[in-house]
């Protein structure tokens, strides 16, 4: 591969990193609004969100950092740089959730159907821009990178640690909402949604979108 070719493969998979977090970003924005619970990844800044004075943009960020300092006590030694420079996408991600919230303002749905659907945009938007960011083959968010740290370091099967992952998130979330709000806040419904469909939307983007993968390969 020549030089011009390795930047523009390069900058390729970079914009793709980038589209993939600005799509998944304004799918936490819709959940955020439509109030019927955010994807797992997402459930512990939301409730945090609700609990503190911060937006959730902010806490997911925080809740990033931490993440990436759970890596770092899982993998010790073989923790590297590009576990280091997570923080990064972490943070655009977090930006990015406040920017949608703010540009989403005017959609206040006000009947179930209403949230259900955005809902359902929501979840069909984070499996996209999953795609996207798996496709792009740079870095691993948080939530995948403590799953690849986890599968690493115990040798188990990427999909069965990202799976209870995202159980103890959800969780951890209600947990969270049972003792400092003394009810359930932030994990609905919705949150179950996600779980059960985005990988599914996922594979269907892989088996179905061959020639975009190809491409995005070569």
């Amino acid at each position: 591969m020549t030089l011009n070719k390795h930047i523009i493969y390069e900058l390729k998979h970079v914009c793709l990193l980038v589209l993939g977090l600005l799509i998944m970003s304004a799918s936490v924005a819709l959940a955020k609004i439509a109030t019927l619970g955010t994807s797992p990844i997402s459930s512990v800044p939301n409730v945090l969100s609700m609990l503190v004075p911060l937006t959730i943009g902010q806490t997911t960020i925080l809740f990033m950092i931490l993440i990436i300092l759970l890596e770092w006590v899982v993998l010790r030694k073989d923790f590297g740089w590009m576990n280091l420079i997570q923080p990064l996408p972490s943070i655009l991600f977090g930006a990015m959730i406040d920017w949608f919230v703010n540009q989403f303002s005017f959609l206040q749905p006000s009947v179930y159907w209403e949230q259900m659907g955005l809902t359902l945009i929501s979840v069909v938007l984070l499996a996209t821009g999953v795609f996207f960011e798996v496709n792009s083959r740079t870095l691993m968010m948080a939530g995948e990178g403590i799953a690849a740290a986890l599968a690493f370091r115990f040798k188990k099967p990427f999909g069965t640690i990202k799976v209870r992952v995202d159980i103890s998130m959800v969780i951890a979330a209600v947990i969270l909402s049972l003792v400092f709000a003394h009810g359930l806040i932030g994990v609905r419904e919705g949150t179950v949604i996600s779980a059960l469909l985005t990988g599914r939307i996922v594979d269907w983007f892989e088996e179905h979108l061959t020639k975009f993968t190809k491409w995005v390969q070569n």
